[in-house]
């Protein structure tokens, strides 16, 4: 045996050790945060104010989540009751603009996958131009319209703004997973007597799940997070949701963090899981159309 070829399989065996060490170091580096966030949320405040900070709670506790309840009364009391109520609207609101946009966005999908007029290509192209803009830069004019229209510190008003946001990311997603789909099912359904819708109902759809579920899970983590439309338009207490009373929580003399990590953990959660559930899902319907031929 030569030394070259026995010199192989060790570096086969040092470069695989170096691949799953990156990956380790890669995947702490994201994990991190949220490791930290679940260890904040459960230690006690002087425990994350003292100096050396112990990295491990010393007297972990849920009593941070108790306070969020209402279960246990302390001096930011104010402050927390308005999490529950926040934590509800943010969940109504993105679930209403999560159904709005995965019907009427597949919808807009087909159509613009399907016809070879030219101006629905010009259409398509300005349909993502709007999203492009700043949403800072529109917020003016949006609040404006809120207000004149009623909607102004409203569930509807949200869900609106966030539809007119994340429709041409849904749009562009579920075209991309059509033109995936071979036209002679649907062109076997017309000979045989179908409407057009009736083929998109009964033909394209069913076999539309990973697309179906990776542009609602981009619409429902993109409103679930959104901070800035929900502090300017519904500055109301009672009508906002969750992100904006965590920020304001920050603004008070005597700083809650433990309190403000169980929240942002409550806040997390949701996507986390669903991110887990669907992952398969998610990874095929944004790939879809990336590869030709």
């Amino acid at each position: 045996m030569s030394a070259s070829s026995s010199i192989r399989p060790v570096g086969r065996w040092i470069s695989a050790r170096g691949i799953y060490a990156a990956v380790v170091i890669v995947a702490l580096w994201l994990a991190g945060p949220f490791l930290w966030l679940v260890v904040t949320s459960i230690s006690d405040q002087r425990d994350l104010l003292a100096r050396p900070m112990p990295l491990i709670p010393p007297h972990p506790s849920l009593d941070n989540y108790a306070k969020i309840l209402g279960l246990v009364e302390f001096h930011a009391s104010h402050q927390t009751a308005q999490i529950l109520p926040a934590l509800w609207n943010s969940i109504v609101v993105t679930l209403v603009v999560t159904a709005v946009n995965v019907v009427a966005g597949s919808m807009a999908g087909y159509a613009f996958a399907r016809s070879r007029h030219p101006l629905m290509g010009i259409t398509l192209y300005a349909v993502l131009f709007t999203r492009m803009l700043p949403v800072v830069v529109l917020m003016p004019a949006l609040f404006l319209i809120m207000k004149q229209m009623g909607f102004q510190n409203t569930l509807s008003g949200l869900v609106l703004a966030y539809c007119s946001f994340t429709f041409p990311f849904t749009i562009w997603i579920m075209k991309a997973y059509f033109e995936t789909i071979p036209r002679e099912l649907e062109e076997s359904g017309l000979v045989d007597g179908c409407t057009r819708f009736q083929v998109f109902s009964r033909i394209v759809l069913p076999i539309s799940g990973p697309g179906l579920v990776a542009g609602g899970a981009f619409t429902f983590v993109l409103c679930w997070n959104e901070f800035l439309v929900a502090q300017i338009l519904n500055s109301k207490p009672g009508t906002t949701t969750l992100p904006p009373v965590i920020a304001g929580m920050v603004g008070q003399a005597n700083i809650e963090y433990s309190v403000i990590a169980a929240s942002g953990f409550l806040s997390a959660v949701p996507a986390v899981v669903l991110a887990l559930i669907f992952q398969r899902y998610m990874v095929q319907g944004l790939t879809a159309g990336s590869v030709k031929g």
